[in-house]
């Protein structure tokens, strides 16, 4: 659970990009982008890919960007029918970035050697 989330709600923070992904749910589909190392927020995070990434261009495994992103709580885990399956996924509350904006590469990844 990601509780040093709590209260950090508009904070400002860096991350590296470590790369692109497909997300499906609710009948929708879209691109999402993983970060790693996301300094003042959370170790990781996967965020939907927003137009404000469009701004940005096309981001390298190891580029830094600077976001803004709402905190927001979420229960995870098996919350059905099926008593087994719940014993080992429990529900519980955990955070996640939401509405990532305000995004710039403030650095880039080193450039791949030429031989």
């Amino acid at each position: 659970m990601r509780t040093n989330l709590q209260g950090l709600a508009g904070r400002r923070g860096t991350a590296v990009f470590r790369q692109y992904g497909a997300c499906r749910g609710r009948g929708c589909a879209g691109r999402s982008i993983l970060l790693g190392q996301v300094r003042d927020l959370a170790d990781r995070a996967r965020i939907n890919y927003t137009a404000g990434f469009d701004a940005v261009g096309d981001l390298r495994r190891g580029d830094i960007v600077r976001l803004t992103a709402t905190i927001d709580g979420y229960v995870k885990g098996y919350r059905r029918e099926k008593i087994d399956d719940r014993l080992m996924r429990p529900p519980a509350v955990d955070y996640r970035l939401k509405f990532p904006r305000r995004a710039e590469r403030i650095g880039g990844a080193p450039s791949p050697e030429v031989r």
